[in-house]
């Protein structure tokens, strides 16, 4: 039954496209709507919701450039692994893993008795094929691939991937959408998930889903012109959802009608500094200047209470995490008292010098002009180092050049950004070799290797608390905050929205409407 029901779909899919070339006719079904003169919502069918889409290119998940089809691709598409707001890694097409001993490889079962939409089984082929697409390159999900060296496949259900280095919550890094072997992307989407694509071109809820049916019936997709047209359309109740790549949720205030969803994301500011400096190869001096940050202050102040402050690399909001001290405001005297014991005296003019060097405090920051929090906190930074007698001044320049004196290590502190991966893997920032500071410390390498070994949450939060305590004591770089993302939804939809690192749209079968 299920077969005949999906080669039914196919069918009705391959007449609404007969008369005219494939691509052509989506993009025909995806016209902008004409109706700009709607301003408020018309009572949706029990059981509906719907989507707004801005700038139609393709339906494959892997490679459109428009955040809105991607978000829609996440009722279409599935993950092997899923992360839920607390950094728990969960199964979805996938049952189970084992890291290797070593942490450089992975085995993976995949769940049995899963089927596309088009009634084909789903097999190990499919998740090697969608990773090594990746691999190619020029995808959303590049970043996500870069440890990986080579996957095959060991059995029509097992997968086995080899790393380029021992990555800790390996599985973390599966969390990118599977599509079928040999999608060529001549006709409709066709994936695993709760919804399939009907001849409309709207979603409908898959009967035969492996997992529960979704309790949503169907979403209407609602062709957008552009992006402030959605945004008046979500405000009216027209379409039931915008997430924070649209709406800027730190001055957009939602309706009494709708609701805003929020998540900590992996999006981690931070201070760097060149080890290699005159100053900052003093752990003392770096540890110093991160006395200085006043957390708090940055989140409430420049991010608008849309960030998460902390003092170490781990998503505050991971099971993982810890904060010991909970001290997130500028503390000077800790950071005159660290100076004094490690040698740097004021001299006449209120500069420090270190002892027995004659190494004057003087430093630059480098930060990215085109950042205007980081800008901001480069600034208050310099003003407080200045005032405490550290000479501090700003140094702007534009993406290109920042990033390229990153790479020269042609700075002495730099404001940087990062998007750390799903699992928290902070080899590029910590390892030796792999950071742009300059940093090495062969135990914080030991430890990143033992990360990749684990697979008990309780072992991975004993031995994250270890390698985090040591960063702090090193400093090579000083956590600011990680930065709040978000969705916000209707008052159709009253339950199982829950962003998380790896998507707005995620786990949609457990997504309620009213």
């Amino acid at each position: 039954m299920k077969k005949l029901f999906s080669l039914l779909i196919i069918t009705a899919l391959s007449l609404s496209l007969c008369s005219c070339d494939a691509l052509d006719g989506i993009k025909g079904i995806f016209a902008p709507d004409n109706d700009d003169e709607q301003t408020a919502a018309e009572p949706a069918p029990p059981g509906e919701i719907t989507a707004g889409m801005t700038d139609f290119d393709i339906y494959n998940p892997l490679t459109t450039s428009s955040d809105t089809v991607s978000d829609i691709c996440g009722f279409i598409f599935e993950p092997l692994f899923g992360m839920d707001v607390n950094m728990h890694i969960y199964g979805v097409l996938a049952s189970s893993y084992e890291p290797d001993s070593d942490g450089r490889g992975m085995t993976i079962h995949l769940k049995q008795g899963v089927f596309w939409h088009d009634g084909r089984d789903f097999v190990a082929a499919d998740a090697v094929y969608t990773t090594n697409m990746i691999k190619n390159g020029g995808t959303r999900y590049d970043k996500l691939v870069e440890p990986i060296e080579s996957i095959w496949a060991v059995d029509n259900y097992t997968v086995y991937a080899r790393f380029r280095r021992a990555v800790p919550n390996g599985a973390a890094l599966f969390t990118f959408p599977i599509i079928r072997n040999g999608s060529m992307w001549e006709t409709m989407p066709i994936g695993t998930g709760p919804f399939y694509m009907d001849y409309k071109g709207d979603l409908a809820a898959y009967d035969w889903h492996f997992g529960e049916k979704a309790a949503i019936d169907k979403i209407k997709i609602k062709q957008i012109p552009n992006m402030q047209k959605l945004l008046s359309l979500f405000d009216a109740s027209v379409i039931d959802y915008a997430s924070s790549e649209i709406l800027d949720f730190s001055n957009y205030m939602p309706k009494s009608n709708s609701r805003v969803v929020d998540y900590v994301s992996n999006d981690m500011v931070f201070v760097g500094f060149n080890t290699l400096s005159a100053v900052f190869s003093d752990t003392a001096a770096r540890r110093a200047v991160s006395y200085l940050i006043d957390r708090d202050n940055i989140v409430s102040n420049i991010y608008y209470s849309r960030a998460a402050a902390s003092e170490y690399a781990i998503n505050p909001s991971s099971y993982a995490a810890f904060d010991a001290s909970k001290r997130h405001g500028a503390d000077s005297d800790a950071a005159v008292m660290l100076l004094d014991e490690a040698g740097w005296k004021p001299n006449n003019n209120g500069v420090y010098v270190k002892t027995g060097k004659g190494t004057y405090f003087s430093v630059r920051i480098l930060v990215n002009s085109e950042s205007e929090e980081r800008v901001r906190i480069a600034e208050e930074l310099a003003e407080g180092m200045t005032a405490l007698g550290m000479r501090a001044v700003v140094d702007k320049c534009g993406a290109a050049a920042f990033s390229s004196r990153l790479d020269a290590k042609n700075y002495d502190m730099f404001i940087g950004e990062t998007e750390l991966l799903p699992g928290g893997d902070i080899t590029p920032l910590a390892a030796t070799g792999y950071n742009c500071m300059g940093y090495s410390d062969a135990a914080v390498d030991t430890i990143l290797a033992q990360l990749g070994t684990l697979n008990s949450e309780e072992d991975i939060s004993s031995v994250s608390q270890m390698l985090y305590t040591k960063l702090w004591e090193d400093s090579p770089f000083a956590v600011i905050c990680f930065l709040k993302r978000g969705i916000a939804v209707t008052s159709r939809l009253v339950w199982g929205v829950e962003p998380s690192v790896t998507g707005y749209v995620r786990y949609t079968e457990g997504w309620y409407v009213q």
